[in-house]
């Protein structure tokens, strides 16, 4: 009874949502180059080194390199195609004017992990969840959850998304078992948070209320992982503590 009850103000709210959002998206507004957060990574943090990823553009190639074994950052050292901060699928699929960056990370340990930036241009189709990319890959979505991470001078937590993926050996296929983790949350400016729901939410009301479509960019953090251990949770709330004043706009920015 009590659901029956219920259903007439969920079915409301969520024509509210939808009303909301075509307007949104369907009015006219102006467009900004503003971000959340700096298109920048730094090659030290803490006593992690970081190393700039390319790609190579060239359909046939598509060599990935760090900058320290490319005589030119913007050249192939294979085919001499053009180098770029994206994949060649990236840059074929994404919209011209998304920006990116992506960076390995090292510690004196040896421990490695991936960090990347993706940037929004003037179209929504620069950012997704990237759960449909990854699973889209061939992993499987073990387990999603949110957790916080304290950062200094905040004033409250940072919420995260944590994937857990997991990718089964094949017969005769390139890979083996493979298990890895996928942290990110969404920024868009004075606005962050790890639900892709929550940041469709954040772009119709700044439309609607304010007539302004704001930069926004998703900021990941992804590595190998131990089966049934919280290890890597530990490692990536550590990494962002520290990797998060880095990411922050200067004032006049």
């Amino acid at each position: 009874m009590e659901k029956k009850t219920l259903t007439p103000y969920i079915v409301v709210v969520a024509l509210m949502l939808a009303t909301s959002l075509a307007l949104a998206f369907t009015v006219d507004v102006s467009i900004t180059d503003e971000a959340g957060v700096t298109l920048e990574l730094p090659d030290e943090i803490g006593d992690w080194t970081g190393l700039e990823i390319r790609f190579c553009l060239n359909a046939r190639c598509q060599r990935a390199a760090t900058v320290d074994q490319l005589e030119d950052i913007d050249v192939c050292n294979e085919c001499e195609g053009k180098m770029s901060t994206m994949s060649f699928i990236e840059a074929q699929q994404l919209p011209a004017d998304t920006m990116m960056i992506k960076k390995r990370y090292e510690d004196r340990l040896g421990r490695q992990l991936m960090v990347a930036i993706v940037l929004s241009g003037r179209e929504r189709a620069s950012i997704h969840r990237p759960e449909v990319c990854l699973v889209g890959q061939g992993r499987e979505l073990v387990e999603s959850r949110v957790f916080s991470v304290p950062v200094e001078d905040r004033g409250s937590p940072l919420d995260v998304m944590m994937l857990e993926l997991h990718r089964p050996a094949r017969a005769g296929g390139p890979f083996g078992e493979e298990n890895m983790y996928y942290a990110y949350w969404f920024a868009g400016k004075n606005r962050e948070t790890p639900h892709h729901v929550m940041r469709m939410i954040y772009m119709a009301s700044d439309r609607i209320f304010h007539n302004v479509a704001h930069r926004w960019a998703y900021i990941s953090v992804s590595g190998m992982r131990r089966p049934n251990s919280n290890e890597h949770e530990v490692l990536v709330s550590e990494f962002i503590r520290e990797l998060y004043p880095h990411l922050m706009l200067k004032p006049g920015a």
